[in-house]
């Protein structure tokens, strides 16, 4: 797998479609760009490459101060365009190659490819510092526009409230870009709800804009009422082999999940409410942020009828199948304490 290095972005790349972005980018493209302000700001893009938001925020960034003559941003800008092949084919990510949100450094995945050319990001990318970065998102079941952030700071709460007034701490999966930053600067993962999602779009830019101008993050501490943190405490997986659909599906499973689950995004699953049925002793596995197997601990299976014994605040739902199966079906969230 070959990084390509730039120092100009082709004028292209303000206008050119996610589906096409392997157009301009024959292999993963870091850029660099010179602005007014130092130490730079990286933003990551199109890790999963249905996730198209970045691309459209970046985008839009661009075009605000190009078109308006500026020869330079105000803040020096790394811009890292990832998974230029699975863009090409819609796809979050291609089969048989590693997620390049899993590939950064505290990757269980020392020897990939992806993770070696993810390396090589992060050497160029570190040589002089960084003043915050952000690595741009998407959902794709329904969820709000929300920060998630794995060190809690002043610097990343200031950052999370920024874009939301909820964010997500949390400490797996492992090798996600964000954690790679925890000794670094100030880093948040943007989820931008929904692809194309306009209100996200619009705060994501809103955001990166503030960045691009600020001197220095603010001293005081931040309000508490001004953000509230969740954390996320278990991952809720389908089993491999496990034949499931939903309820609005035709057909037979050995696990029907109900329709609509991902209206649960971001709201309370309460104990005993039931939201999936099964044929079997047990489909699901729900892990600890250490790894550790707690499914007997959350999950109930009444006669097949499947609900959580304790109270969780579900997050990333996703109804898409092919996307449950390669990565999980839910984070299971809790309120934060320090």
């Amino acid at each position: 797998m070959r990084l390509n290095f730039i120092e100009k972005l082709p004028k292209q790349f303000l206008t050119v479609e996610h589906a096409k972005i392997k157009e301009l980018f024959d292999a993963p493209t870091l850029v660099k760009i010179q602005g007014e302000k130092s130490p730079p700001l990286f933003i990551s893009i199109l890790l999963h490459g249905n996730e198209y938001s970045g691309l459209l925020i970046m985008q839009s960034i661009l075009k605000k101060y190009y078109q308006n003559g500026e020869r330079k941003l105000p803040r020096s800008l790394w811009l890292f365009i990832g998974n230029v092949g699975a863009a090409d084919a819609g796809l979050r990510t291609l089969d048989n190659e590693l997620d390049f949100n899993r590939a950064w450094p505290g990757t269980p995945h020392t020897q990939s490819p992806t993770t070696k050319l993810v390396a090589e990001v992060m050497e160029h990318i570190t040589a002089e510092g960084l003043f915050a970065a952000l690595d741009l998102h998407n959902n794709t079941g329904k969820n709000p526009h929300y920060g998630c952030i794995s060190v809690v700071n002043e610097h990343n709460k200031y950052l999370a409230s920024f874009f939301n007034h909820i964010a997500m701490v949390f400490k797996t999966p492992k090798g996600v870009s964000t954690m790679a930053f925890d000794n670094i600067c100030p880093a948040m993962t943007l989820e931008c709800s929904t692809p194309g999602n306009k209100p996200a779009i619009e705060r994501a830019v809103e955001l990166i804009d503030d960045l691009m101008h600020m001197d220095h993050f603010p001293t005081k501490p931040l309000p508490s009422h001004d953000l509230q943190l969740v954390r996320n405490s278990a991952t809720l997986t389908i089993r491999e082999g496990v034949d499931f659909g939903f309820e609005d599906e035709e057909g037979e499973f050995e696990l029907t999940l109900m329709a609509n689950f991902d209206r649960h995004n971001f709201s309370e699953l309460l104990a005993g409410e039931v939201f999936a049925h099964t044929t079997l002793a047990q489909p699901f596995k729900v892990s600890a942020n250490d790894g550790e197997d707690i499914t007997d601990r959350v999950i109930a299976n009444d006669n097949g009828a499947l609900s959580l014994k304790t109270i969780y605040i579900p997050a990333m739902i996703t109804l898409n199948k092919r996307i449950i199966a390669q990565d999980c079906l839910c984070y299971l969230m809790e309120d934060y304490v320090e």
